[in-house]
């Protein structure tokens, strides 16, 4: 899946944090991307499938990661 339809997702899935609310987005590995906010907040947006997705803080991701969770892609 492309980092484009990813963020189609997130969109559909989020309404209240897509649209104009989105300064910039970027790749953040495999069906991975990380958002920014125009307020200066960021996520993480992971999606796999319908049934396996995650919509994360940047802290909570960096958390996860710390904990040997293996990178995305």
């Amino acid at each position: 899946m492309t980092h484009n339809e990813v963020f189609k997702w997130f969109e559909l899935y989020f309404e209240l944090f897509a649209g104009d609310r989105v300064a910039a987005w970027f790749p953040n590995g495999k069906n991975s991307i990380h958002i920014r906010q125009k307020n200066g907040a960021e996520f993480i947006f992971t999606f796999n499938s319908h049934k396996d997705w995650k919509f994360e803080t940047i802290d909570s991701f960096i958390k996860t990661k710390r904990k040997g969770e293996k990178a995305n892609g």
